[in-house]
């Protein structure tokens, strides 16, 4: 049995540097749509339920009945195999308003024929509706008059991206220390005029299983250099975290090697008996020296080098914000720039950085949080929708 290794990126020594930023740049068309978007997020509204206001849908997703996630948050999805409509409620929350409106009147929108309408409410798609600290979510807006959709969650921001049809989408993460409970997003439609109106919907954000892992640390003791430490955690954590494209994987991802689980991502750990200030940022799968590593999806190589906690690693771009790192390795196949698809050769298995016996780290960051890696093996891996094929009416005749 091999060693149970180790994750560099925290020890009792640099834990508290390691962790990621709560600060997260808010992506908008202008400086005024933005501070627009700060100003009515400040306050955060009480969470009263997943609310339709302003004529929004909401739709829920869960997973299968089989999944502990979906029975905890059965009073709040409405389905267990597909999204339907919420029932709207009797009177509906006040919607939060942009600096100097006093009402969330319907917007209306002139048709061809002359004649005014009310605005058609968004529709807002959540998967799962019920997750772990740690975990992602899939968030789909569909709202033909915007140009510009913002969503805040836990006072971090996130922009979702036009993929067709009306449609704006961001894979979101809940960070591994979010508060449990029942968690509002609070979601801002604008168009290019300004602020069209906001949506409330809630999530479930269900406590962390991970258990508390004992590490033994041998060595001389000698300590770290700050500036090295601050490295590791920038070229993780802040140097790749920008939205490059669209997502590039349309399915559950692959498992990078085969070996035993020696470490599960936010797991407590004690250092030579010292508790650490943060948590695991990845999952851990000791494997032999020398076994090859391959990538779980498709995305684009963006760094290799070396770190002086994680060791040899690859970071891989996946597009919509989403990164994944490979540490401790003892061989690199890939280059940055390379495109890879799931399955390609990355590099082997070793022991480098801060390591107690050969394995890999296996990271996933979304936009600089770092989130389980696991979800994104299964049917809850935040997917992204799907781009329609072209109709015949848009095909040309050869």
């Amino acid at each position: 049995v091999m060693l149970a290794c180790v994750s560099a990126a925290i020890g009792a020594v640099a834990a508290w540097q390691l962790r990621p930023s709560d600060d997260h740049a808010v992506v908008a068309p202008t400086q005024a749509v933005a501070a627009e978007f700060v100003e009515r997020t400040v306050a955060e509204p009480e969470v009263t339920g997943s609310s339709q206001e302003a004529g929004a849908t909401i739709l829920a997703q869960g997973a299968e009945d089989s999944d502990p996630l979906a029975q905890q948050a059965a009073s709040h999805a409405t389905s267990q195999s597909e999204a339907v409509p919420m029932e709207e409620p009797e009177q509906a929350e006040p919607v939060a308003q942009a600096k100097g409106t006093e009402q969330s009147e319907p917007e209306q929108v002139q048709s061809d024929s002359g004649e005014s309408s009310e605005l058609t409410g968004p529709i807002v798609e959540l998967t799962p509706q019920a997750l772990r600290q740690g975990e992602s979510l899939s968030l789909m807006v569909e709202f033909t008059q915007a140009t510009t959709v913002l969503a805040s969650i836990g006072g971090r921001s996130w922009s979702l991206d036009e993929v067709g049809g009306g449609r704006y989408w961001s894979p979101i993460a809940v960070p591994r220390d979010a508060d449990v409970g029942p968690s509002v997003v609070i979601i801002d439609l604008y168009s290019e005029e300004g602020w069209l109106q906001t949506v409330n919907a809630s999530i479930d954000v269900l406590p962390s299983t991970a258990p508390i892992e004992e590490i033994a640390i041998g060595g001389d003791g000698e300590p770290i250099d700050p500036v090295e430490l601050a490295r590791d955690h920038a070229v993780r954590f802040e140097e790749h975290v920008a939205v490059s494209g669209p997502a590039m994987w349309d399915g559950p991802w692959r498992l990078p090697v085969e070996g035993e689980v020696t470490g599960v991502f936010g797991a407590p750990r004690v250092y030579n008996g010292v508790p650490a200030e943060s948590w695991h940022h990845g999952h851990d799968i000791a494997a032999q020296h020398g076994d090859p590593i391959v990538a779980p999806a498709p995305g684009r190589v963006v760094w290799t080098g070396d770190l002086i906690l994680h060791g040899s690693g690859v970071i891989v771009d996946h597009g919509a914000g989403v990164y994944s790192g490979y540490w401790h390795m003892s061989m690199l196949a890939v280059r940055p720039g390379q495109d890879v698809v799931s399955g390609d050769w990355l590099g082997n298995i070793g022991t480098t950085g801060l390591s107690t016996g050969s394995h890999l780290h296996w990271e996933v960051i979304v936009r600089g949080v770092d989130v389980d890696p696991v979800q994104w093996l299964g049917e809850r891996a935040p997917l992204p929708p799907r781009v329609a094929a072209a109709t015949d009416a848009d095909k040309i005749d050869s």
